[in-house]
């Protein structure tokens, strides 16, 4: 899986971790994918202690992102970035942006 991270998702994401008091050597953020209930996927950005069995692990920009299997085949080339009005994070495909 290829993803890239905004500088400004990139931000976000580090704050957060420091809020959430998370050890960046062994913790970091989790993409995790859920079915809603129209059929289609949606993908929850959770800050976690460390990588759950089977996740992929890239780093980006200082941090560790825990990629769960169902988000690397449904999104291989992903960009995480930030939704400016109301500061969320998300992810998208990197030819949508």
């Amino acid at each position: 899986m290829t993803i890239r991270v905004t500088d400004e998702a990139l931000e976000v994401l580090q704050r957060s971790l420091e809020l959430g008091r998370v050890d960046v050597t062994t913790g970091g953020v989790r993409l995790r994918g859920g079915r809603e209930l129209g059929g289609g996927m949606k993908i929850h950005v959770e800050l976690a202690e460390g990588p759950s069995e089977g996740e992929e692990i890239v780093a980006a920009g200082g941090i560790r992102i825990f990629i769960d299997a169902a988000v690397a085949g449904a999104m291989p080339d992903a960009v995480v970035a930030l939704e400016p009005e109301h500061e969320t994070i998300v992810v998208r495909a990197r030819d949508s942006q």
